[in-house]
């Protein structure tokens, strides 16, 4: 099942999922390339899926398949004008070297890791809710004390502090 992404916030989600992948599927600017620009490019992996190997707030790197390079999608202002629909990312470049150009990228799941293909975790029922008499202590009772508290004396002095017989050390 390819995932649906209408937002930055759909993608961030889909990139934090395991086995998360991106494969570009056009970029205008090698395509205006030389032919031996393009096949560098290619030779480099740039066109090979990409699957993720961490996200922050403001990027995610990306492992190439079969190549030991790693390469960084940031996101910031900009991302306004990213264009999401069904499974596909469109960025637009700013490279101020003719028109302009974007990268479209295809998101996916790695081979066996479709979250569709996979149950749901199973998750415990949720605990009947207690009857109001139970979350509030009755009126009548004193408050209690923790076992270990210091007892006030008759004058209403505070106690004298005790160090204690091993684990915290000195007091300077």
């Amino acid at each position: 099942m390819a995932p649906v992404l209408r937002s930055l916030s759909d993608f961030k989600r889909f990139l934090s999922e395991p086995g998360a992948t991106i494969q570009v599927v056009r970029n205008t600017f090698i395509d205006r390339q030389p032919a031996a620009f393009a096949d560098a490019y290619r030779a480099k992996g740039m066109y090979e899926p990409r699957t993720i190997r961490a996200v922050s707030k403001k990027a995610a790197i990306f492992a190439i398949q079969g190549h030991p390079t790693t390469v960084w999608l940031y996101w910031d202002k900009g991302t306004r004008k990213w264009r999401f629909q069904d499974d596909t990312v469109a960025i637009p470049l700013d490279t101020g070297l003719g028109p302009p150009d974007e990268i479209v990228y295809r998101c996916s799941y790695a081979p066996g890791t479709d979250p569709a293909l996979h149950p749901p975790a199973r998750r415990a029922r949720p605990r009947a809710a207690k009857p109001p008499d139970a979350i509030r202590p009755h009126p009548k009772a004193p408050p209690s004390k923790p076992a270990g508290a210091p007892k006030a004396s008759a004058s209403g002095a505070v106690p004298k502090p005790v160090m204690p017989a091993r684990g915290q050390g000195r007091l300077l």
